[in-house]
């Protein structure tokens, strides 16, 4: 099955690439609709992926393109917004936007993602101590709007504020199960406001398919009741990454990432730290390990092979606590892994990326837009 289905990805979004190469060199290639369609300034694909707690799930998506630098300005980096909705066989559904502006001379940078789904999540316990056959199914609905906006302060550096807005509620457990059954803050619903501070540095060459540069964002988050949320809790978050191309005449990458996620306070359910995903150490369910603080580390190298195909390898290490001090470099857990990418779109440099991360005991597939880091 999951063969099948990335056959079928590969080859829509092929027939989608090759469509936004063409020439205008027709009456019908004149038109707005046909421009908006296979416009290289797009990305619009369907998609379809499985997992096992969905069935299989089938989506479309769009990205587009904008470049918001004067007529010669080569420095602004180029914006994007991308929207999706996905529906699975078992009746979920989702639908989300995410954006990242730059303005003429990216003296202000917005950034942001808003989204409504209703999808189960496997609930296996908070902590280390879990037993990884023991699990539940929950499900919830879950409203998110969370926006940053950033204003220049130096070369490459910004100071930004924001406002986060989380609403989770319609939760459905397991009666007398492991969620129900332990006190843990907000897991019959939650609603999670709060004022974003944040300062980035961020000198990268491309913000969906890095090739070098620094991206270094820390994060310091504030809920409470004055913000209008129904927990009181702080958090830090900070992720450092460093791109760089260890060849002068090839296109390789080598990608670095440290990644700290830490909070303290009557933290709810749903905001607590979670080791997993397409993103941070790939290789285990996303949420299999979650508590209020995780430390991660990953490295990638992403080898071109052809024009348009590349292959990578990735490996890390990562650990959850419910307090700094009681980290310990003993419950470090192991990711790593390999993938194949595809250049959808050679003029903005974006990739489709298929990744296969393993874990202990665990491991798990990935098809996405964009590099995990």
């Amino acid at each position: 099955m999951k063969k099948l289905l990335l056959i079928t990805l590969l080859l829509t979004t092929f027939i989608q690439t090759q469509a936004s190469d063409i020439q205008d060199s027709t009456q019908l290639s004149n038109s707005k609709v046909y421009k908006f369609f296979t416009s290289p300034k797009y990305i619009i694909s369907p998609f379809a992926f499985y997992m096992p707690e969905t069935n299989l799930v089938i989506g479309a998506g769009i990205k587009h393109f904008y470049d918001f630098g004067s007529e010669n300005d080569s420095l602004t980096r180029v914006s994007n917004i991308a929207a999706s909705v996905q529906y699975s066989l078992n009746g979920q559904f989702l639908i989300r936007s995410h954006y990242d502006l730059f303005s003429n001379h990216e003296k202000y940078y917005v950034t942001g993602y808003l989204g409504y789904s209703r999808f189960p999540m496997t609930f296996y316990g908070i902590g280390n101590n879990i037993d990884m056959e023991k699990h539940e199914s929950v499900s919830f609905d879950y409203l998110r709007f969370d926006n940053l906006t950033y204003r220049k302060v130096g070369q490459h550096s910004f100071a930004g504020l924001g406002w986060r807005y989380m609403k989770m509620f319609n939760v459905k457990m397991k009666e007398n199960g492991m969620l129900s059954s332990n006190e843990v803050a907000g897991n019959y619903g939650s609603t999670v406001s709060g004022i974003n501070i944040s300062y980035l540095l961020d000198s990268r060459d491309n913000i969906l398919t890095p090739s070098k540069g620094v991206f270094a964002q820390l994060t310091y988050s504030i809920h409470s009741k004055t913000t209008a949320s129904s927990h009181a809790f702080n958090r830090w978050q900070f992720d450092a990454r460093y791109f760089i191309k260890p060849f002068k005449k090839r296109e390789d990458v080598l990608a670095f990432q440290g990644y700290g996620f830490l909070s303290s306070g009557d933290v709810p359910f749903n905001e607590l730290a979670q080791m997993g995903g397409d993103m941070i150490m790939r290789g285990y369910f996303q949420g299999s390990f979650r508590d209020k603080n995780l430390l991660a580390l990953q490295a990638e190298y992403r080898l071109q092979v052809l024009k348009r195909w590349g292959v990578v390898g990735f490996a890390g290490t990562g650990g959850i606590s419910d307090a700094m001090g009681k980290f310990d470099l003993g419950n470090t857990k192991p990711s790593y892994g390999g993938g194949l990418r595809f250049k959808i779109n050679r003029k903005e440099n974006v990739n489709l990326r298929m990744d296969y991360g393993f874990g202990n005991g665990q491991q798990n597939i990935y098809f996405f837009i964009a590099e995990a880091f």
